[in-house]
């Protein structure tokens, strides 16, 4: 039996864990496990009993690019350190409803290893057990309508303001989950509607992490409808109450992005998933590789 030598830990050389690790990458698992096989006869050929984890991550390293795929190498270098790093990774995924931000953060989270993730939904959802309906109603709509909630017969409807209230209202949750991940050193994956840039102040942590802040943005109507029917897909949303507010969520994600180029925050045209997640993962691989 083949043993891996971590420190002073030791244990059996599984394929499935290492496939794992390359499918993080991209590539497709037919070659990844094609990879993981020619390294379990390489080591039997040579005998060994026992290898270290970084001669495998040069094995590893050294087959993808005999195979000529020198990103996918990157990012499996780079990736494999993260654990290492001084400072924790923190990944935030805005923009409008319905643009993509869930299934790009998700997979982003594979892709880098992260394992705490959570929606700025979900935070709104936290803070609504605790906060009384009463006593801040902003929070407990859904964000394309909150503005009826100030609505009177002296004041119209203003999506833009009743939304960028709600979001001051999130964002303190928000800043208490990143903070949390800071002190406890954990790598962490956000996205939702509310991480505005502007308004998720993390200027005094900037030093104690590495953050990293996208904005996803959809220009054409007809696509950001069609995402909206896509993601209803498995769930119980009703994409209809969406895209019969389809007015508002476009003011909204307006708002975002024009927030987003003032706080030069970039902003991804989110047309094709594969393009969107390459150009993410190659800014954090880059930004990363620097400081390994």
């Amino acid at each position: 039996m083949i043993r891996i030598r971590k420190g002073r830990e030791r244990f059996p050389f599984s394929k499935g864990i290492l496939a794992k690790s390359i499918a993080r990458t991209g590539l497709g698992l037919d070659e990844v496990y094609e990879i993981v096989q020619d390294i379990q006869e390489e080591l039997q050929r040579q005998g060994h009993d026992e290898v270290r984890t970084s001669d495998i991550k040069d094995m590893v390293c050294d087959a993808l690019l005999d195979r000529g795929h020198r990103a996918e190498e990157r990012h499996y270098r780079v990736t494999r350190q993260i654990q290492y790093l001084e400072k924790p990774v923190v990944v935030l995924i805005g923009g409008g409803t319905g643009v993509g931000k869930s299934t790009i953060a998700a997979e982003l989270s594979h892709r880098l290893g992260i394992t705490r993730f959570i929606g700025s939904d979900g935070i709104r959802e936290i803070m609504r057990y605790m906060v009384p309906h009463d006593f801040m109603p902003l929070l407990h709509e859904s964000s394309f309508v909150a503005g009826r909630r100030l609505q009177n017969p002296f004041v119209q409807e203003n999506i833009v303001y009743a939304f960028t209230q709600q979001v001051n209202m999130v964002s303190e949750g928000v800043l208490a989950f990143i903070r949390r991940g800071i002190k406890e050193g954990l790598h962490t994956m956000l996205n939702g509607i509310h991480l505005v840039p502007g308004y998720v102040d993390l200027d005094d942590e900037r030093d104690q992490m590495f953050c990293f802040h996208y904005i996803l943005h959809l220009s054409d109507v007809e696509q950001h409808i069609q995402h909206i029917y896509s993601r209803s897909e498995g769930s119980r949303r009703d994409p209809d109450r969406y895209v019969d507010r389809m007015n508002n969520i476009r003011d909204i994600q307006q708002f975002i992005t024009d927030m987003a180029r003032q706080h030069d925050v970039p902003v991804i045209e989110n047309r094709d998933f594969d393009r969107t997640l390459a150009t993410i993962m190659d800014d954090v691989i880059t930004t990363l590789e620097e400081h390994q």
